[in-house]
């Protein structure tokens, strides 16, 4: 009477014949974990660079609308002489507070890079005049002292709020608060230090100094105009509600005709956003598919490894054959091998992907993100290709003839 191999005896003589040979098995091991480690760990980058991007952008405002003045017109001037003016003033940032349903918030603003001066030290930096609404609409937390308010712009005090680079750079990291400095000839006084954002879009947004608007543009810029007017909408919602009122009013009060280009630019936040987070999952899922390809050398590995193992093995097919193992019992052996090393690949390059994720974050600094989609899918990749690759070498090895893989050993 024949004699079949029972199913989970098939799957004890499979594992057992892998760990007979173990140099092999490491070898075929090696590939898959190098694959799966590399995506767990190159998405696991590009996540957290996404997720970075975002934070930094949204620290800035959700809701945020930047109206930047555009094309520049000549005007004369009291003594008969051509001067340059921007397309934005005072007024058109009152019109937009007061005739834009969707706008919450209105900071109207005049940014100038000057330099700055204290004691033996001058520093280069971007001075931004603005509405103490700035606070709110550009997220802005105070970390020491305080923020200028609406009696300090009245009175056109000359107060600063600097940021962290700031701080560093004139004042040499010292804490500055109550010290006096020079923005060219005016003299100011620091009241407040504002919270570290980092960079935003390639721009430092703590390499800058804020003083009232009122300071800025009389006492500092001597200017009638502004450069920005920033506009925080009522909600996320409503920003491109927003947008299109800003549009609509200032090419009224411009007086632009129809099919006359704007001459003004208005920047969404919630569009930067959205492009800032494309860019990055792109970044992401490229660096993912590089190495993925990793995956695919370690399923040659297993299709070479199956093949070596089967040429080693013909004698013992020829056997099981002889005493009745049936074809299906033979290709479950040899498909439980080859799945095994891509299991088992998959789970260790989990474990170096994640491993080397946080050797990144502690030793560089950079963020990264775990994403348990990318991890699962993965591991159900390198499952995968030790199955398919198993295939062909499982179905050589339940086809051979019995008498000839004797014959073959002997």
């Amino acid at each position: 009477m024949a004699v079949r191999l029972r199913p989970f005896r098939g799957i004890r003589i499979a594992l057992k014949s892998l760990t007979a040979h173990r140099l092999r098995v490491v070898l075929a091991l090696f590939a898959i974990v190098i694959g799966v480690a590399s995506v767990t760990l190159m998405v696991g980058i590009g996540k957290g660079a996404e997720a970075e991007v975002k934070r930094k952008i949204e620290a800035m405002g959700t809701n945020l609308l930047v109206v930047s003045a555009g094309q520049s017109r000549a005007v004369k001037g009291r003594i008969g002489a051509l001067g340059i003016m921007t397309t934005l003033i005072v007024k058109d940032a009152a019109a937009v507070a007061e005739e834009c349903p969707a706008v919450k918030i209105v900071a109207p603003a005049h940014l100038k890079k000057l330099l700055a001066k204290h004691e033996s030290a001058s520093y280069s930096t971007r001075v931004v005049g603005a509405a103490p609404d700035i606070q709110q609409v550009r997220n802005i937390s105070v970390e020491s002292g305080h923020f200028f308010d609406d009696d300090d712009n009245k009175v056109m005090a000359q107060a600063a709020v600097v940021g962290p680079t700031v701080v560093q750079n004139l004042f040499l990291g010292k804490n500055p608060v109550g010290e006096s400095f020079h923005i060219g000839k005016v003299l100011f006084r620091v009241i407040g230090v504002t919270a570290p954002k980092g960079n935003v879009s390639g721009e430092d947004e703590d390499d800058q100094i804020f003083i009232p608007l009122r300071t800025a543009m009389n006492k500092l810029m001597n200017v009638t105009h502004l450069s920005h007017i920033f506009v925080e909408a009522a909600d996320f919602e409503s920003v491109h509600r927003a947008e299109a009122q800003i549009r609509s009013l200032l090419r009224e009060r411009h007086r632009l005709r129809e099919g006359q280009a704007d001459d003004f630019t208005i920047q969404n936040q919630a569009d930067v956003i959205e492009a800032a987070v494309s860019v990055a999952r792109t970044f992401s899922l490229l660096i993912a598919s590089i190495a993925a390809v990793s995956l695919l050398i370690g399923g040659v590995g297993i299709l070479g490894v199956m093949l070596l193992s089967i040429r080693e093995r013909v004698g013992e097919i020829g056997i099981r054959r002889a005493v009745g193992a049936r074809k299906k019992d033979i290709l479950t052996q040899f498909l439980v091998e080859s799945a095994f090393l891509g299991i088992a690949g998959g789970f260790l390059g989990v474990i170096v992907g994640i491993a080397g994720a946080e050797m990144v974050k502690i030793f560089s600094g950079m963020p990264t993100l775990l994403a348990p989609g990318y991890i699962l899918l993965s591991l159900g990749f390198s499952m995968l290709i030790g199955l398919i690759f198993g295939i062909y070498p499982s179905w050589r090895a339940a086809n051979l003839d019995p008498i000839q893989a004797l014959h073959t050993s002997g």
